[in-house]
């Protein structure tokens, strides 16, 4: 699996955020932070606020911060989010696709079902889990 470019660097957003959830950051410190030029984090804050994980104020002391804790972030919830029109192969498609094997093709099962394997283990993992060391996450 691949996640978009966008979503990676929201990942990186949250997480610095995470590091010290009750501090504001500007969009300029945040996308030196996590060396993306300062329009695509324009851009992924907004998202990143229409899905209720941050919070922005302008102005004086105004910023970006979580809008709940770190342990109440669920990395499946972000990745779905914003991976939301992106199908893994052509026939999870909405529409779809075009794939010249279906219906008797028994792929798009056996992806299907490493997909919602892959979307479990993110749902399990939280914010709070990427930060630093948890009995969460086992390496393999």
């Amino acid at each position: 699996m691949r996640l978009l470019a966008s979503t990676d660097f929201a990942l990186r957003v949250l997480l610095t955020l995470g590091e010290a959830p009750a501090r504001r950051r500007s969009t300029e410190e945040l996308a030196v932070g996590i060396g993306v030029p300062r329009n695509h984090v324009q851009k992924i804050v907004q998202d990143l606020a229409a899905a209720g994980l941050v919070r922005t104020q302008r102005g004086a002391g105004g910023g970006v911060v979580l809008a709940r804790p770190p342990e109440a972030i669920r990395i499946g919830e972000v990745v779905r989010r914003l991976e939301a029109d992106q199908a893994l192969v052509e026939c999870f498609r909405a529409d779809g696709g075009a794939c010249c094997f279906s219906p008797s093709c028994r792929l798009a099962g056996v992806l299907g079902r490493a997909q919602d394997r892959f979307m479990a283990f993110l749902d399990a993992t939280t914010l709070e889990d990427c930060l630093g060391v948890s009995p969460h996450i086992v390496a393999e």
